[in-house]
């Protein structure tokens, strides 16, 4: 009965040393950790929006049918007018998790989409940021839905899906078309 008393005496001084480790070393990187993070959130906006001289923060409440939305900048040109909106989603494609920032612009077209972390299938809906956000170019419009074809894509409205990863393409095409109709509703984007 002792030794018993003497082993749990000794995992509990482990796992509160243990603890304490962590703890540490949590309020260590917490800090640098947060401003990586914030480091990649401003050049994704930048990438997906190059012509905006500088982004601020819409504190707006995001609806409901809106919640693959997790933040809204407003982008401003060199004079603080407003030339449209980036926005940070999370969505489903194959996986859960898919990150991606979406450039719209108050002209009427897509700035860009920029696909960040994921869990899509390594060979197929891994290549979206290679083969998928390209299409949504700098110019596009976004007068109507996009929409997934298989082949190649003739409307300006039309996205070829990538072969073999449809479900990640359409996951991608509908988050964008989910900011765009956000942009429309919410923000006074071009109808």
């Amino acid at each position: 009965m002792k030794r018993i008393i003497v082993i749990a005496l000794k995992l509990v001084v482990i796992t509160v040393i243990a603890g304490l480790a962590l703890g540490v070393v949590n309020s260590i990187t917490k800090e640098p950790i947060a401003q990586q993070e914030m480091k990649k959130a401003t050049e994704a906006r930048k990438a997906v929006f190059p012509e905006a001289a500088d982004f601020q923060k819409m504190d707006i409440g995001i609806p409901e049918e809106y919640a693959i939305i997790k933040e809204v900048y407003t982008a401003l040109d060199g004079e603080g007018n407003a030339i449209g909106i980036t926005a940070a989603v999370v969505t489903k494609g194959y996986s859960s998790g898919l990150n991606l920032t979406v450039g719209v612009g108050a002209d009427g077209t897509i700035k860009g989409v920029n696909i960040g972390s994921n869990n899509e299938s390594p060979g197929f809906g891994s290549k979206a940021p290679e083969e998928l956000a390209p299409q949504f170019s700098e110019g596009r419009p976004y007068d109507e839905p996009f929409v997934v074809v298989k082949g190649s894509a003739a409307g300006d409205n039309e996205i070829q899906a990538i072969s073999g990863a449809t479900i990640t393409s359409k996951g991608i095409v509908s988050a964008v078309n989910t900011v765009v109709e956000f942009y429309k509703q919410t923000a006074g984007g071009a109808q």
